[in-house]
């Protein structure tokens, strides 16, 4: 009977020797965190996942009474967990569907030139101008593309937003090539601009993104 009375003891006393396993309480969060800190049973990274969580229900007016400190902190691990999954799932399909594009059109810049406006020859705006081939890597004839792409400098740094340049007014061929021009606004008050138009083409990388094709007997490919 004493074996049992001492075994229930040591149960008794290592669970309120551990500070985590006490429920969450607002009035004493404070002085029991800061308990938790000295016993040394959360790191770094946990304290921020805990509170991280605290500042999501409080925004989603969800109650954490009745929870442990331990119960809270394995509920924020769980959702990270999810959360990762699914930001690693998403990634690995997008990176997918990229290649499936490229592997069904190319795009490039082979060219650019900042062109002022000329009110004389009818250019009422300045514009930055890229001259870009389109390859048609597929059989069938297409009709219209959605393309984006970003422009990064010689350090791997984005320079301005995403540039739309949506192909709709002609044909592509099967197994073709098309050129055309793409004029985008400059403004003179944007740092971006002014870098694209003083940047030299070599000193420039592009990353293009073929949302969706269109093909002249009907099917689409996104």
């Amino acid at each position: 009977m004493k074996k049992i009375l001492v075994l229930c003891g040591l149960v008794f006393l290592t669970a309120c020797s551990n500070p985590t396993s006490k429920k969450y309480n607002e009035a004493t969060m404070a002085e029991d965190l800061k308990e938790i800190g000295e016993s040394k049973k959360w790191n770094e990274q946990d304290a921020g996942l805990f509170a991280g969580w605290l500042i999501r229900a409080k925004l989603k007016g969800e109650s954490l009474e009745n929870k442990t400190y331990q119960g809270i902190l394995d509920e924020a691990k769980k959702f990270k967990t999810e959360e990762e999954a699914l930001a690693a799932k998403a990634k690995k399909e997008a990176e997918a569907r990229k290649q499936k594009m490229k592997e069904a059109l190319i795009v490039t810049i082979f060219d650019k030139e900042y062109v002022p406006s000329n009110f004389e020859a009818g250019r009422l705006d300045d514009y930055n101008l890229f001259k870009y081939a389109i390859q048609n890597k597929s059989t069938k004839e297409i009709k219209a593309a959605k393309i984006s792409f970003k422009i990064y400098n010689s350090l791997g740094e984005q320079i301005g937003d995403s540039y739309s340049m949506d192909f709709t007014d002609d044909r592509i061929a099967g197994n073709a090539t098309f050129k055309g021009d793409a004029a985008f606004d400059y403004n003179q008050f944007s740092n971006e601009d002014k870098k694209i138009a003083a940047a030299k083409l070599e000193d420039l990388s592009f990353d293009f993104d073929v949302q969706k094709i269109v093909y002249s007997d009907g099917s689409i490919l996104e």
